[in-house]
């Protein structure tokens, strides 16, 4: 997907990444310079960009600006951003998992 994305390559991204209303796929801290999707309507009057941070927590149901800040309330950068959105677990499965723990409990 990052590499058919990069090279503005739509039937490879199409087959590698989905279609419009297609889950979301993972994710990833381990290369985290091309968060893209295809973006506006029909595949074939959409484009490929690169999703922004914000964008990024909203997919993982965190609050916006939840990766902005850190020690200090120092601004963090994109990149760390990104990394750090790649290693979290989305709040919904959070949320299902600690359901069956307190409902086994």
């Amino acid at each position: 997907m990052r590499s058919t994305a990069k090279d503005k390559n739509k039937s490879g991204f199409i087959g590698s990444f989905g279609r419009t209303n297609d889950p979301f796929p993972t994710l990833l801290a381990g290369s985290v310079s091309n968060f893209s999707f295809w973006y506006e309507g029909k595949e074939q009057e959409g484009y490929i960009r690169q999703l922004t941070p914000l964008e990024c927590e909203r997919l993982m149901g965190l609050p916006e600006g939840w990766t902005a800040l850190g020690n200090g309330n120092r601004v963090i950068s994109d990149y760390a951003r990104y990394k750090a959105l790649g290693n979290a677990i989305a709040v919904s499965c959070a949320e299902y998992i600690m359901a069956g723990i307190a409902e086994t409990l």
